[in-house]
Order: C-alpha cells, then sequence, then structure tokens
C-alpha cells in the first residue's frame, strides 16, 4: 500500500481489547521476559509493542504511518519510521524475535518481505506471524452463496483494509518452509458470528483451527 493510505488508514488509534485479545495473548504467550531484542514490524502507536517489553526485554518498531511512529516513541519503543519493503533498518542489530501480526497480506512480494525478516532475525531466532484465514468458515460460507467472503476489490478508506494477499493455513506453511523457516505451532483465535467481532466462540479453533479467523504461527529461522 502506499503511504497516503498508510498514514490515513493507520494514523488513528490502534485497536486494542474485546476479539483482538486473543491475537494479542497468543504473542504474548511466545514472548519471553528474557532480555531478549524484539521487532515489531507495523507498529502503529505501540500500543500492542510496549507489552512486549514485559520487564526486561527491549522492544523496536518499524511503522509507515509518521503520526504513529511518533506515538510509539512516546511509549519508548525504538521506532523507524518508513516502508520495511523499501528500505533497510536497524542494519546492526540482530532480533531475537520478529512479530508480523497482520502485515504479510499487505505485501505484493510475499517471497522477499520473509526474506528480509531472515536477515533481521537471529540463527533460530523466531517469527511470530499473524493473518486473516481466508479459508476461515464464515467465509466459506459467503462464497458458497455466492457473496464476497470478505475480499477487498476497492480502495476506499473506511471500506478496505489493504489486504492485497489471502492465506490458508498450508499455505502459509508451505511459503514460511520455501523461506527457511520451520513451523513449530500454529493455532487461530475465534470463529466470528458477525462482522464486527462483538459474536464469536474462541471454542470451535481450538477443535478445528482452520475454521478460525485468523493463522497465528510461532517459527524458527533455521538456516
Amino acid at each position: 500500500m502506499n503511504n497516503d493510505f498508510n498514514e490515513k488508514n493507520y494514523s488513528r488509534k490502534m485497536p486494542t481489547g474485546g476479539v483482538d485479545n486473543v491475537r494479542v495473548n497468543f504473542i504474548l504467550k511466545n514472548i519471553p521476559d528474557n532480555n531478549l531484542k524484539i521487532l515489531d514490524l507495523g507498529c502503529w502507536d505501540g500500543s500492542y509493542a510496549i507489552r512486549y517489553k514485559k520487564k526486561t526485554n527491549i522492544v523496536y518498531g518499524i511503522e509507515s504511518s509518521v503520526t504513529s511512529a511518533k506515538k510509539a516513541k512516546k511509549k519508548e519503543i525504538i521506532v523507524e519510521q518508513g516502508d520495511f519493503m523499501k528500505n533497510s533498518f536497524f542494519k546492526n542489530i540482530r532480533f531475537d524475535i520478529i512479530v508480523a501480526g497482520e502485515i504479510i497480506e499487505h505485501v505484493f512480494d510475499t517471497d522477499l518481505f520473509l526474506q528480509k525478516i531472515k536477515k533481521l532475525l537471529k540463527s533460530h531466532g523466531k517469527l511470530i506471524l499473524t493473518t486473516p484465514n481466508v479459508a476461515s468458515l464464515p467465509r466459506r460460507i459467503l462464497l458458497l452463496f455466492g457473496k464476497n467472503p470478505l475480499l477487498d476489490n476497492r480502495v476506499i478508506i473506511g471500506n478496505t483494509a489493504g489486504h492485497i494477499r489471502y492465506f490458508t493455513f498450508t499455505d502459509t506453511y508451505k511459503i514460511l518452509e520455501d523461506n527457511g523457516f520451520r513451523v513449530i505451532k500454529s493455532c487461530s483465535d475465534v470463529l466470528n458470528f458477525n462482522n464486527k467481532g462483538t459474536l464469536y466462540s474462541k471454542f470451535i479453533p481450538k477443535i478445528y483451527k482452520r475454521f478460525g479467523r485468523i493463522i497465528m504461527i510461532y517459527a524458527e529461522n533455521i538456516n
């Protein structure tokens, strides 16, 4: 997405709480409090990144929105502003963990995206990646009835999230493995019963994760 879109869409307050808690808790459970260097890609205003600090970790961020980058810095996140796919950041740092929450679906060249992440990770460093599941049960039902399964087809602020790539669990495993990552574990968050995310089930994705809203993966850099 272009910088104008990112500035308009991501300079607003970061949504926290509610249905997003399951995803955030997955990330937090996979970040030990152990003097680690954590990088949050697309850190927004730092509302999630600040929680990754815990007591001893150092948290860095990359954010395309100038407004949100400034807000994250005020939360004592070490932030560089710009387009991750076009620029180089933190050239002299190798990270223990990189969090890419809801980012890969916005990227044209997803292999390059993962290779850039690898260069910033330590050997055997960890990647926490989340992305919408195009094969969630509600999307399957919409498609069955000939309706758009919540796929972006216009670039209008308020009508689009800027998604240009869509993934299933199998797709995500494959692209990670092809780029030198080993998937350690994966799960999903909730099964939505409405678009607002106010009515959902945490139980169903625990039985069959491929029906869930979000793909959540914890992987290791093996090269």
